[in-house]
């Protein structure tokens, strides 16, 4: 549990910024899977009072982040592999669908933002930043997704995406980075000639051995 207390930048609602900050401190892997979360501990780390940090962490234990059993422990919850798994799967196919259906009528300002999130996952290859790589991959497609319009996707999406992030950024090493950055570049280049298809398809394709290298670098630590 961090030590440090500073209360968040009211930039938002308080509960979705100590959201933001518990959700971060998890990924980065300063909240460890299992870890019980104490009231009096989170008062001091946060800042602030009980009312948003309860919200946030029923926010988080919906997303399966977090799990909460009233009167006994909230806790980080444990990494579940089946749950990543299929949540690999799910969100190819929900990414290779917003692609098909939005690609050549991207905006201008939708196509900068692939653009700037495969540069930013480039970045963050170069320079070892597995923390913001995962995000940068999640953004990326959000693009997609976000340009059909469809809320409901978006958050299935969001909220499948935690479940992934979790899985990858705390960990070294992860086999076939470079390879997905790369794929991640030819979607981005795809999608700019407006080729629907092509940008299907390459989606299709990056999925496909990503599940396979999660499964089989990972599957023995369940």
């Amino acid at each position: 549990m961090p030590r440090t207390g500073r209360a968040p930048i009211r930039r938002r609602l308080l509960r979705d910024e100590i959201y933001d900050t518990i959700l971060n401190a998890i990924l980065d892997g300063t909240l460890e899977a299992g870890e019980q979360l104490h009231d009096e501990e989170l008062l001091t780390w946060l800042g602030t009072s009980r009312t948003p940090i309860r919200e946030a962490l029923n926010r988080l234990a919906e997303n399966g982040i977090v799990e909460l059993v009233p009167h006994k422990y909230t806790r980080v919850a444990p990494l579940d592999f089946r749950n990543i798994n299929e949540a690999i799967f799910t969100t190819g196919v929900l990414h290779e669908h917003a692609a098909r259906k939005t690609v050549g009528n991207l905006s201008a300002d939708q196509l900068a933002e692939l653009q700037g999130f495969a540069e930013d996952a480039r970045a963050c290859l170069k320079s070892d930043d597995l923390a913001g790589l995962g995000p940068a991959i999640r953004d990326f497609f959000l693009v997609f997704e976000q340009a059909t319009g469809n809320r409901i996707m978006v958050e299935t999406v969001e909220g499948l995406s935690l479940q992934l992030l979790r899985f990858l950024t705390p960990r070294e090493g992860l086999t076939g980075a470079p390879e997905i950055v790369a794929q991640l570049e030819a979607i981005n280049a795809a999608a700019h000639t407006g080729d629907a298809e092509a940008t299907g398809d390459l989606i299709y394709a990056m999925y496909e051995p990503t599940r396979r290298n999660f499964i089989e670098t990972f599957r023995g630590q369940d």
